[in-house]
């Protein structure tokens, strides 16, 4: 069920008795908003919103630019729906709305580094410090360090392993390769599995000791790898 003419049926079934808009699906709801249905639109926005302002607000500094940013997206895929093929998810479509909203922001921010140069910054990136370790948890200094991420990176990052999406969904959302993602992710998990070293439990060490070897990695941030889907 993959055209927008299936899901104008499905929405007339849905008006007819048969399912109630809070249980179809994300992308059924959007071909019912694609064709006027302003309840439908609202499930979705209730429904999406939450991961959509989350992954914002770790793309912008601002939280009300963040708030702006999402009220954007979404206006937008209102104004979309009509167009909308369903080539993909709703969700990745939406995804890639405010992907392009946080690049036009950063686009009038001149002061912004460049990815590359971000990189370059990350090249001798060392284990966060004892002090560091002893104020602050695991999540804390996660927050802390993807910011410290290039953009596509830390959006690739958030995207697959917040959000869920796959390889091929990020790569759509960010408009670049497959093989870029998986570039982004390693590069991202490197760098945080590096700076986040100190929290990884290692022959029943307390968190925070140093490690004389580098431990094999068994956190979450680390999932995935070169078959990734």
């Amino acid at each position: 069920m993959n055209t927008k003419s299936a899901r104008v049926n499905l929405r007339d079934s849905d008006h007819s008795g048969g399912l109630v808009l809070a249980e179809m699906s994300d992308d059924d709801l959007a071909g019912a908003a694609a064709v006027g249905d302003q309840e439908a639109f609202e499930i979705l926005v209730t429904r999406l919103s939450p991961g959509l302002l989350r992954y914002l607000r770790r793309m912008v500094t601002d939280p009300q630019i963040a708030e702006d940013l999402a009220q954007d997206t979404l206006l937008d895929a209102w104004k979309g729906l009509p167009d909308f093929e369903f080539r993909s998810t709703f969700r990745t479509w939406m995804f890639g709305i405010a992907h392009r909203k946080t690049v036009d922001h950063r686009r009038r921010h001149h002061d912004v580094p460049t990815d590359e140069e971000k990189f370059a910054d990350l090249a001798a990136t060392a284990p966060l410090p004892a002090d560091e370790v002893e104020r602050r948890t695991l999540m804390e200094a996660l927050r802390a360090e993807l910011p410290n991420l290039p953009e596509t990176s830390r959006a690739a990052w958030w995207l697959r392993h917040v959000e869920g999406l796959s390889v091929a969904e990020i790569s759509r959302v960010l408009q670049v390769s497959e093989g870029s993602v998986r570039g982004h992710l390693q590069r991202s998990r490197k760098f945080l599995s590096t700076r986040l070293a100190p929290w990884r439990p290692s022959d029943g060490a307390p968190p925070g000791a140093r490690q004389t070897e580098p431990a094999r990695d068994t956190t979450s941030i680390e999932r995935g790898g070169p078959g990734e889907q």
